[in-house]
C-alpha cells in the first residue's frame, strides 16, 4: 500500500513496495532534473527496514541552489510533483514538494514528499544518518516503532503525531551524527589549545589538552560539534584527526567526539583520564567500538 488520507495518522507493516516506489521515483526525478541533483535517496520511515510506518514515500534531494531547482517546476509539476512553499517555515531551510491526489484536485490522499536540501547542510546529512542509524541499530529502530504506534493510537492529527515524535528523533539524531563520524579523518579548529583557561558558572577549568570542534557540523546543544584531541603535547590551531571514540553524557544535551592523530590509538582508561577535568561535572559513557550501542533507558 502507498499512500494516506491528508491530516490522518496510520501505521502498516514493512512492505519492500515501498523500496521499489522509492526507487521508482528516484529514477524519475533524476531523469526531470539531470545534474541538478547532487544527491538523492530513499529517507523517512519506509527506508527503515522491519518497522511500522505510514504508507507514504519520502525522497531527499540534495542540490547546490534552490533557484536551479525550482526552474524545473513546471516539469516536475507535469509529472505530478507538486511545489508546496507554504510549507518552508515549518521546514527550515528547505523545499517541500509533494504527490498525490489531493495535490491535483482529484482526491484526499498523500504518497510522496520530495524534501529539498542544500547539498552537504546538516538537513542533508541528518536525513542520511537517522535512516544508517535506524537500520545499523535495530534496537533503535524498534523503539522509534514504539514511539510511532503509541502515538498513532492515541491520535489521528499528523501535527501532534509529528510534534509527539519530536524529542525522540532529536535525541537519535544527536547519537546518529556521533555514529557518522566513528573512524573518520576529519579537520577540526581548536578553540580552547592546551592552557586555556575557561570560566563559567563558578567553575574554573584549565585545559591540559587541546579542545575543538569541527566547522559547520552542528551537535545536540545547537552548537558546532565538539572534539577533544588526544596526543598532540603542544598547543595547536586546527589539526586533521580520526575520530576514535564517543563520550556520550546522560541526561544531558550533548556529546563529545573524541580525535587523535591518524595511527594513534588510546584505552578507554586513558580516554577517561585525559578528558576528566571536564567530564568529571557529568554522567557519561565511553565509546571505543562503533558497533557498540548506546541509547539512554528512557528512549528505549
Amino acid at each position: 500500500m502507498i499512500g494516506l488520507e491528508r491530516g490522518t495518522v496510520r501505521l502498516y507493516p514493512h512492505e519492500q513496495q515501498w523500496k521499489k516506489e522509492a526507487q521508482r521515483t528516484i529514477t524519475l526525478l533524476k531523469e526531470i532534473l539531470g545534474d541538478t541533483i547532487k544527491d538523492i535517496r530513499h529517507v523517512g520511515s519506509t527506508a527503515i527496514k522491519s518497522i511500522k510506518a505510514k504508507p507514504i514515500i519520502d525522497i531527499m534531494v540534495a542540490v547546490d541552489s534552490f533557484e536551479d531547482f525550482l526552474s524545473h517546476e513546471q516539469k516536475l509539476k507535469d509529472a505530478g510533483f507538486y511545489y508546496r512553499p507554504k510549507s518552508q517555515s515549518f521546514l527550515g531551510d528547505q523545499l517541500l514538494f509533494a504527490c498525490g491526489s489531493y495535490y491535483n484536485g482529484t482526491g484526499n490522499m498523500q504518497t510522496h514528499f520530495i524534501h529539498v536540501v542544500k547539498t552537504g547542510s546538516m538537513d542533508h546529512l541528518n536525513y542520511i544518518n537517522f535512516v544508517e542509524y535506524m537500520n545499523d541499530f535495530p534496537v533503535a529502530a524498534k523503539a522509534y516503532e514504539r514511539v510511532k504506534e503509541r502515538l498513532a493510537e492515541s491520535t489521528d492529527d499528523r501535527g501532534i503525531y509529528i510534534q509527539g515524535k519530536a524529542e525522540f528523533i532529536t535525541y537519535a539524531l544527536r547519537k546518529a551524527l556521533n555514529y557518522s563520524f566513528f573512524g573518520k579523518v576529519v579537520d577540526i579548529e581548536i578553540d580552547r589549545p592546551i592552557g586555556y583557561i575557561h570560566r563559567k558558572d563558578e567553575k574554573v577549568l584549565h585545559y591540559p589538552i587541546n579542545y575543538g570542534y569541527i566547522p559547520n557540523v552542528i551537535g545536540g546543544d545547537g552548537e558546532e560539534l565538539d572534539v577533544y584531541l588526544l596526543g598532540v603535547d603542544k598547543p595547536v590551531e586546527r589539526y586533521t584527526v580520526k575520530i576514535i571514540a564517543v563520550i556520550h553524557r546522560r541526561e544531558h544535551d550533548e556529546d563529545k567526539l573524541v580525535g587523535a592523530p591518524v595511527g594513534m590509538t588510546f584505552t578507554e582508561k586513558e580516554i577517561a583520564e585525559a578528558v576528566h577535568f571536564q567530564e568529571k561535572f557529568y554522567s557519561d559513557y565511553i565509546q571505543t567500538d562503533k558497533n557498540d550501542f548506546f541509547f539512554e533507558d528512557k528512549y528505549l
